[in-house]
């Protein structure tokens, strides 16, 4: 299965949509089966720091409802991404309840603040059910700017046949990435070719 490139990594939205793997197999995959599995997301992608992740999960804890209410918001959110970045690729305009969507969701206000860690310039949110959706908000953040970026022409969908659906930024010189990794799906190509041509110049 699909495992993360070796590459540099991927935008924070991509790395968010890419969260179910096998998205062309039924079913695909999903990777954030809980409240409790997006905490721990959030917190590896640097999107919510540790203590504010355990303060959150204590209130959640207590709070069950509040959890499930946030969990529902993100895959909402990750499937209009994913939508937004497959027109992006198709070069085809969005449905326009999911543009909709996302345009409200960036248009609520928010407490989320600018501020500097060890990597440079980061989004950050107060941890409180009443803004817990601005947790989510970085990565829609990500997700506008790299749809209306100088660099959405590079969004691509891995081409393994097998059915691994997940999007990738092709910044190679010569833009002729096909997979979401040559460590994963494209090793995987090149051994079928490969068989391919020994099979029939048998």
């Amino acid at each position: 299965m699909p495992s993360r490139s070796s590459r540099q990594p991927e935008d924070l939205a991509i790395r968010f949509v890419n969260t179910v793997a096998w998205r062309l197999q039924d079913p695909s995959e999903e990777r954030l089966g809980s409240p409790e599995v997006l905490l721990r997301w959030l917190q590896q992608n640097d999107v919510i720091v540790p203590g504010d992740s355990r303060t959150l999960a204590s209130t959640w804890k207590a709070q069950p409802e509040a959890a499930a209410a946030l969990y529902d918001s993100a895959l909402r959110l990750r499937e209009a991404i994913y939508a937004l970045l497959l027109s992006v690729i198709d070069r085809r305009p969005a449905d326009a309840a999911v543009m909709t969507y996302f345009s409200a969701f960036m248009g609520r206000p928010s407490a989320l603040r600018l501020q500097w860690r060890d990597r440079g310039p980061s989004w950050s949110a107060t941890v409180s059910l009443e803004t817990a959706e601005d947790l989510l908000r970085p990565i829609a953040l990500s997700a506008a700017a790299l749809i209306t970026g100088p660099r959405a022409d590079r969004i691509k969908q891995c081409e393994d046949d097998r059915g691994c659906g997940w999007l990738f930024v092709d910044d190679s010189r010569r833009k002729n990435r096909r997979w979401c990794s040559m460590g994963d799906c494209g090793n995987v190509a090149k051994a079928r070719r490969h068989r391919a041509r020994k099979g029939g110049g048998a």
